[in-house]
């Protein structure tokens, strides 16, 4: 709900919705927000908005306006609920109306909605549109496009002129039509000749009898289609009987496939249960197999814990032994290792000092080399730098003067025949002094290109060194009859030498006399002869303000081609301006060949300037080489010649320390007799271990035939018992642990003997199930391949059936396409037959007529002589009359017997007649010259009224939107711009931008936030020229950063004075500012919407937490 302020609503109607919560503070001059966080409803409140101000579906973008209209399911479907208070006011006067129904006054009367329509939905502001304006043309390329002159066209008013112009344009040119054909009929006299009309009625007459006979033949020929017709029809129903029958057959052979492939899917279930249960059966009997192996293996274990008693006695000796000798040899070992490490050290030492000093010495006799070819390459890279720099510069000067040379090659070749052939004159020698077109020896900026062209009309004069120069190039014209031609004589000019200087001008407006660039100065007399001393203006309000001085008038012309003469007559304008006549350089006197040889000569630089770049890319590459070589030499050797010192000595330490090692290996030898005594306990040690191993292999061979019977499926435990015996090997030595796992194995067999019981047991059990589950599959089986035969009859059968449906489908295709040609044919009977008729009647029409001229035939009666009555020709002698071009030759001859003879018989009457006849085509000449001349003027008049209207808006619109944008962007411009200033409906308006700190820029090459910027300022501009109470927004800020989002809330802030905003945004720094939020969100199908207002939420906030409410108004 919204409440408008009557006093600032320029709402079309008196009626108007207020809010329901009489406590709502959103009056006149609020923002609201529409806050979404989950985005949900979004597209659907705005189209609900857009639908509320009577918005065609395509406008809302939807199919249909019903989408609009909840419906969901679960919810009764309503056809309409609205429960709307209106306020309407007429002065003083107020009076609520509360309906059921939709009531709009206008002026106290009961108005109908249909009668009135919006003019234009600038109101509604969406994402789309904004990012729509930064893309627009300007100007539509189609008749529907909408460019920026159609933007603002729209909501200027002037639009509404378009269709009435139109529509008086075509009136004129239609009048105008119709006028020239008055004026030929006028001019243009026919004569017609009596005899002529006899054969024309006739020849129809028989035209039409030829064209009966053709009629009655067609409908034979539609008689007998129509028979054969029938005839297919009956043979098609036949088919179609047959047909059905075949695809009865079909569809019960199919069905009874289908069933049989049921039947067969049930007994596969069934035999995969089966089989399922049979694998079940057989996985049971292997695992008892395996555990009958376990129990098996558990008494080879107990064999083996009462061996490993007696190996772990021999291993404790072993230990012991092992010990001792160990720790009499352990002296001598570490004595004779130490000396090993001390002799690696030193050799490994003397190697890299020997490697160090002669790396040294390689790098002394490299590096000056080095350094030499450096700083050749250097001299060299500068050198070819130096060179390159200037063949560069070469190259692009004679690349300007190439293209330069063209230039004016190309403007030679346009000028006229006269001027050619002065210059071909003066290449011969025959006129030396002869300079050329005035045009072409000066050079302007192309901004004032217009300016020039239109104010100085002495551009296409030749210019001349003397007078006599002047009178050879005319009589050299008159000689060839080639042209004329005006001169400049550069002797005569001397008088205006004084004149040229600079002068003080009125705002300091630029003379073009000051503007002109020229080569040669002594032409600049000439061009202050042209010009004089014209001022520049950039449009025609400074035009006349810099002409009109009170001390003195100045001629000036405007940047438009715009010219106030001293006179204070005004030219210029119109659909076209003149441009072109000076260019931006001084056009040379070259020819193709000089144009040629500087070509060659560029390509030349060309390729030196590519070879110079070549050879500096290969000269500076072999520098970085040469210096990351240099680097790395003195590195390498800074760091051997450092380190030398250090290894020289360690090498001296080594060698001492190698001397003392020796000393003490030799003291540190082992006793031989006590060493004998400890090996032969080990002797002993490894006989008892053989015994074990062989014990060991024993149980390893059981383990493998496991392994083997149950195909790898136990190698996971065969892991864990490997782990468990080398656990076993190593705590060998703990006597006690021993003795307890013996115990254990003992207890351990008594229960592998229940369970090997219990297992065979199983087994047994097992072996009936399996038989019973391989009988149970067998029968399974039988039953499976009963149905599968039963399939395979089946669907041997069904091809024949299916060829057959399939032959009988092909006739039935060749019956129709039968029938198709027999309808087409007999549609194109119809339609000659038709053909015919309206030929016929045609026909007749003209014996008619022919009949009603030969009625106004009538003899001229001669004096002296009997009246004679008109000769109408029978049917015979007109069918006799084969040539009827021969009357015309006659008719042709007896009139130039008669105008030989001269007579004049009845040329008064006639006269009379013709100028009667005469008069009354000129009366209606008038009356459509009138006519076409009263809607001209209105068409004039409208045309001008509309280009009034709409420079004075574009001026306005233009103004407030160089004012936004400065506001918005803090120091950028923005300006709307006419292609074509004198006609602005003919190329449109351009949206140019200066973002701060940056150039002009075309707004559809700016980034997306400077172009929402752009677009955003144009908008409140159109907003200011045609307010209204009410606006729309739907996410604008989309693609803004939090500096301009804040800015363009503000602005709008600001205002709300005079208008209320709506706002839908997803950015806090745009909906925290706004007197009253409404969310949106969507609970069982159904949007709904939650209203608050943020200054009340504020206030309580800052009750509860004990803080003055003061700081909210502040803030």
């Amino acid at each position: 709900m919204w409440w408008l302020d009557p006093k600032t609503a320029s709402f079309p109607f008196s009626a108007i919705p207020v809010p329901h919560n009489p406590s709502s503070t959103s009056g006149a001059g609020s923002c609201l927000c529409h806050s979404h966080p989950l985005a949900v409803g979004n597209n659907t409140q705005s189209q609900r908005e857009r639908g509320r101000f009577w918005n065609t579906a395509q406008q809302t973008r939807v199919t249909s306006v019903r989408i609009l209209i909840p419906n969901h399911s679960g919810r009764k479907s309503l056809r309409s609920r609205s429960n709307l208070p209106f306020i309407r006011q007429l002065g003083n006067l107020v009076r609520a109306v509360l309906t059921g129904s939709a009531v709009f006054l206008l002026l106290e009367k009961t108005v109908v909605m249909g009668k009135f329509r919006i003019l234009n939905q600038r109101w509604n502001v969406l994402l789309g549109e904004v990012e729509q304006i930064a893309m627009m043309k300007p100007k539509g390329q189609t008749e529907h496009d909408e460019g920026m002159l159609e933007y603002l066209e729209d909501l200027i008013g002037s639009a509404r002129l378009k269709e009435p112009i139109q529509t008086l344009c075509r009136r004129v040119e239609l009048l105008n039509e119709r006028r020239g054909e008055k004026v030929r009929f006028i001019v243009k006299m026919e004569k017609s000749e009596d005899l002529l009309f006899y054969f024309p009625s006739h020849d129809l007459k028989k035209r039409i009898n030829d064209l009966e006979m053709q009629k009655e033949k067609i409908n034979e020929e539609t008689k007998s289609i129509n028979e054969k017709s029938s005839k297919l029809a009956e043979e098609t129903k036949a088919k179609n009987k047959t047909l059905k029958e075949l695809e009865k057959k079909f569809n019960k052979i199919t069905k009874f496939i289908e069933e049989n492939k049921e039947k067969f899917t049930q007994l596969d279930l069934q035999d995969v249960k089966v089989r399922e249960n049979l694998k079940h059966a057989k996985s049971k009997a292997k695992k008892l197999e395996k555990q009958l192996q376990k129990d098996k293996e558990k008494g080879k274990e107990k064999e083996l814990m009462e061996f490993s008693k007696e190996v772990t006695e021999a291993r404790s000796s072993m230990e012991l032994a092992q010990s001792e000798l160990e720790l009499y040899l352990s002296r001598y070992n570490s004595a004779v290792a130490r000396l090993s490490q001390a002799q690696e050290a030193l050799q490994s030492t003397s190697n890299t000092l020997k490697e160090r000093k002669a790396a040294i010495r390689d790098i002394a006799g490299k590096l000056p080399q080095a350094e030499q070819q450096l700083k050749e390459k250097e001299d060299a890279l500068e050198k070819l730098g130096r060179e390159e720099s200037g063949a560069k510069d070469l190259l692009r000067n004679l690349r300007r003067k190439v293209e330069e040379a063209k230039s004016s090659l190309a403007q030679s070749r346009s000028r006229g025949k006269v001027l050619e052939a002065l210059l071909q004159q003066k290449k011969c020698g025959n006129i030396p002094g002869l300079y050329g077109r005035l045009g072409d020896l000066g050079a302007i900026d192309d901004k004032y290109d217009v300016a020039i062209s239109s104010s100085c009309g002495a551009l296409d004069h030749i210019v001349v060194d003397t007078i006599d120069t002047a009178q050879a190039c005319v009589n050299f014209l008159k000689a060839g009859r080639i042209g004329v031609a005006t001169f400049i004589a550069l002797d005569k000019m001397a008088v205006w030498e004084k004149e040229m200087k600079k002068i003080p001008t009125p705002e300091n407006a630029p003379r073009l006399f000051d503007l002109v660039k020229v080569k040669d100065p002594k032409v600049r007399l000439a061009f202050y002869f042209a010009l004089r001393n014209t001022l520049v203006a950039k449009n025609l309000e400074e035009a006349t303000r810099i002409a009109f001085q009170k001390e003195k008038r100045w001629r000036v012309v405007t940047l438009q081609g715009q010219i106030i003469e001293v006179s204070g007559t005004m030219t210029g304008g119109g659909g076209k301006v003149m441009k072109g006549r000076m260019g931006s350089s001084v056009v040379m006197d070259i020819s193709e060949e000089e144009i040629s040889k500087m070509e060659s000569q560029l390509q030349k630089d060309s390729k030196r300037a590519v070879q110079c770049e070549e050879e500096k890319s290969q000269l500076e590459e072999a520098i970085r080489k040469l210096q990351q070589d240099i680097r790395e030499m003195r590195n390498t050797s800074e760091k051997y010649t450092a380190s030398i010192q250090g290894f020289s000595e360690q090498e001296i330490d080594l060698k001492n320390q190698t001397k003392e090692l020796e000393a003490n290996v030799a003291a540190a030898a082992p006793d031989k007799t006590k060493q004998k005594e400890l090996e032969k306990v080990l002797e002993d040690y490894e006989r008892v271990a053989e015994k074990a191993k062989k014990m060991e292999e024993e149980v390893k061979r059981l383990h493998q035939l496991i392994m083997d019977t149950n195909n790898q499926k136990l190698k996971a435990q065969q892991d864990k018992i490997d782990k468990i015996d080398k656990e076993i090997d190593e705590c060998s030595s703990a006597i006690t642990k021993a003795q307890v796992a013996a115990r254990t194995a003992d207890r351990n067999l008594k229960k592998s003997e229940e369970a090997l019981q219990r297992t065979e047991k199983e087994m047994e059990d097992n072996e009936k199930e399996m038989k019973n589950l391989a009988a149970e599959l067998t029968t399974l089986e039988d039953k499976a391949t009963e149905v599968m035969n039963e399939c395979r009859n089946a669907e041997e059968a069904l091809p024949a059936v299916q060829e057959e449906q399939k032959n009988l489908v092909e006739e039935m295709k060749m019956i129709r396409d039968a029938e198709h040609a027999l309808q087409s044919e007999a549609l194109s009977i119809k339609l000659k037959i038709e053909q015919i008729d309206s030929h016929i009647s045609t026909h007749q029409g003209k014996v008619k007529f022919w009949q009603k001229e030969i009625s106004k035939l009538s003899l001229h009666s001669i004096e002296g002589q009997a009246p004679e009555e008109l000769r109408v020709l029978s049917e015979e002698e007109l069918e006799a009359l084969h040539e009827p071009d021969a009357l015309s030759k006659k008719i042709a001859l007896l009139e130039a017997q008669r105008q030989q003879l001269r007579p004049n018989l009845g040329a008064i009457a006639e006269y009379r007649n013709k100028e009667e006849l005469y008069l009354k085509h000129v009366e209606e000449l008038d009356n459509i010259t009138s006519e076409r001349d009263k809607f001209r003027e209105a068409f004039e008049e409208l045309r001008k009224q509309r280009l009034n209207e709409f420079m004075a808006g574009f001026n306005v619109i233009t103004n407030k939107l160089k004012e936004n944008y400065q506001m918005l962007t803090l120091g950028g411009d923005a300006e709307l711009e006419l292609v074509d200033s004198l006609d602005p409906f003919s190329e449109g308006i351009m949206f140019s931008v200066r973002p701060p700190k940056k150039s002009w820029k075309k707004i559809f090459n700016l980034s997306g936030g400077e172009k929402t910027l752009s677009s955003l300022a144009l908008v409140f501009a159109l907003h200011h020229y045609k307010p209204t109470p009410l606006y729309f927004m739907d996410e604008i800020d989309a693609a803004l950063d939090f500096k301009n989002v804040s800015i363009v809330a503000f602005y709008i802030y600001e205002q709300t004075r005079n208008a209320q905003f709506i706002i839908i945004s997803l950015r806090n720094n745009m909906f925290e500012i706004a007197d009253r939020l409404i969310g949106i969100y969507k609970t069982q199908n159904t949007t709904k919407s939650v209203a608050t207002n943020p200054k009340i939420l504020a206030v309580k906030g800052l009750k509860e937490l004990g803080l003055p409410e003061c700081s909210v108004a502040q803030k």
